[in-house]
């Protein structure tokens, strides 16, 4: 698996930071986690766009995660090229709302009979996807969110929390990982309910023993703070920022 930050970012704009968004390629499938604005544009320089993603994966439904759903769909029928490739949409409970919702705004602008979209909603359940073992939790956030956790056929883990406070089911859900690309949303001395801050994420990845840990989803004014070094005082493992199309191979 190559696993690809597409955007490290959040809702608040950043001159180095897009909105959330993780693509991995695993054989010749393009797995799509989250697309915040700007989603499109960026997966372009990896070869990606709106007519060969393969499987699109929603943590939970606040713009800067999620507002490039419609966006993909919409281009997806523009001519002179439309998409043909049937389409799968996995997220937690609601997702279906939010099709709707989308619908109901934008009409039929959105939706084609030159390929097949399936919506499912998938929390708190397993699915396997081309080989690779999928579970989700929902986790601790503001609404509800939901983080994934994906196993290849070679046993080697990748999750990917969402947005998520700390809780035992972010714990559970990291257990082990060979990679965890985990939120970090504010500096400790910002602490914000329903996210992570260095601290946190130190704590989570040594209770999971996790190998390495990726800090994502960060603010701008993190940008001012040593986010390392007090992550680092509660894990002994690796941990890195994550920066924009920064690529690991799993």
């Amino acid at each position: 698996m190559i696993l690809t930050l597409v955007g490290t970012g959040t809702g608040v704009p950043s001159r180095h930071r897009n909105p959330a968004c993780v693509l991995i390629k695993s054989g010749n499938k393009r797995l799509v986690f989250d697309s915040g604005p700007g989603t499109l544009r960026t997966l372009l320089r990896f070869g990606v766009d709106c007519f060969n993603v393969d499987f699109l994966f929603y943590t939970h439904f606040h713009m800067d995660h999620v507002s490039d759903l419609g966006a993909m769909l919409f281009a997806a029928k523009i001519p002179p090229v439309i998409r043909k490739k049937d389409l799968v949409v996995y997220g937690p409970k609601g997702l279906k709302g939010y099709y709707d919702k989308l619908r109901e705004l934008y009409k039929n602008t959105l939706s084609s009979d030159a390929y097949k979209l399936t919506l499912e909603e998938i929390e708190n359940t397993s699915l396997e996807i081309e080989g690779l073992k999928i579970s989700t939790m929902t986790l601790k956030h503001h609404g509800g969110g939901m983080g994934y956790r994906i196993v290849s056929p070679e046993g080697k883990v990748i999750v990917y929390s969402g947005d998520t406070g700390y809780c035992d089911e972010i714990v559970e859900l990291s257990k082990e990982a060979d990679l965890c690309i985990m939120e970090c949303s504010f500096p400790d001395e910002m602490k914000m309910d329903g996210h992570l801050t260095p601290l946190d994420v130190g704590r989570i990845a040594s209770r999971a023993d996790v190998k390495k840990v990726v800090l994502v989803h960060m603010y701008p004014i993190c940008d001012q703070y040593d986010l390392l070094t007090p992550c680092r005082k509660e894990f002994n493992g690796e941990v890195m920022l994550g920066k924009d199309l920064t690529e690991f191979e799993i």
